[in-house]
């Protein structure tokens, strides 16, 4: 569903990402977990296609790294929902005009099916007498769970949830885990990064700890090479030589002439018979 090959990204100088491989299957929950300015906000820039790689490449589902046009991007938009720290919601708007933004953004629904949508998400989140509500009336923890419930309004794929209880106290963040546990339970893939342990910890994930731009630990989970690929050619594996060899991999080398093989001559095709043309007919 998403793969990582080999993905960089440099900002001038300073090296976001170092050569990040890493893949994750539909349905699955993955946590970066990683200090600030590890790297986990550029790894969901990548995914949204905000940012692009530097080198290497980042694949989406069907969709490829690189600059995509508009539409494109707008399709891939689709089938993501975005759970950001500081929530990001209008504060003109309400709760329930909120919620309903990307359902009339996607443009696939008629007027009277955008309505149940939305408070079908609000009944998931648990704030549906909240609909009327603006987001400076509510609590961090319900404008968080507002924020969720925009994010899974159109029932997307893969939820991405950025640092999502990082503006919350404890009761309100394990509300908040406890809902994001049920929509993963439900089916959606879920990838969060977190600088707290213990967020990593609540969530039934594949935990990857990021450093500096680089997996330090966890399983990456790429895909095995197909039966019957070759190795990369650099390796000592590849090349033919024993790992007491690998230290000579820069001596000169000569290798061995090829055997010559003679061809065996082509047999001669026996002589055709002569044709009498004393019968010849018209």
């Amino acid at each position: 569903m998403i793969t990582f090959e080999q993905a960089s990204v440099r900002y001038g100088e300073r090296l976001a990402l170092d050569s990040l491989s890493w893949h994750m299957n539909e349905g699955e929950c993955v946590v970066f977990l990683g200090p600030s300015g590890a790297g986990k906000t550029t790894i969901l820039r990548l995914i949204t296609h905000e940012a692009q790689p530097t080198s290497g490449s980042v694949t989406v589902g069907t969709f490829v790294g690189g600059r995509l046009p508009r539409a494109h991007r707008a399709l891939l938009r689709r089938t993501l929902g975005i759970v950001y720290e500081d929530f990001r919601l209008l504060n003109d708007r309400t709760i329930f005009e909120n919620v309903a933004l990307p359902v009339r953004v996607a443009g696939k629904f008629a007027d009277e099916d955008v309505e149940p949508r939305v408070m079908f998400a609000l009944d998931e989140v648990g704030l549906k007498d909240k609909q009327n509500a603006f987001p400076d009336e509510l609590s961090a923890g319900e404008r968080q769970k507002a924020a969720i419930a925009r994010a899974i309004v159109n029932r997307p794929a893969v939820v991405l949830a950025d640092e999502p209880t990082g503006a919350l106290e404890k009761k309100s963040a394990e509300e908040v885990l406890a809902l994001l546990r049920r929509i993963h339970s439900e089916g959606a893939a879920l990838l969060l990064v977190t600088t707290r342990t213990e967020v990593a910890e609540a969530l039934p994930a594949r935990v990857l700890m990021l450093e500096d731009g680089r997996i330090v630990s966890g399983e990456p989970g790429m895909p095995a090479p197909p039966p019957g690929a070759e190795s990369a050619p650099w390796t000592v594996e590849a090349l033919g030589w024993s790992k007491e060899d690998e230290d000579t991999r820069g001596a000169e080398t000569v290798p061995p002439e090829p055997e010559r093989i003679v061809p065996e001559p082509a047999p001669v095709p026996p002589a055709a018979e002569p044709v009498d043309h004393s019968e010849r007919k018209l």
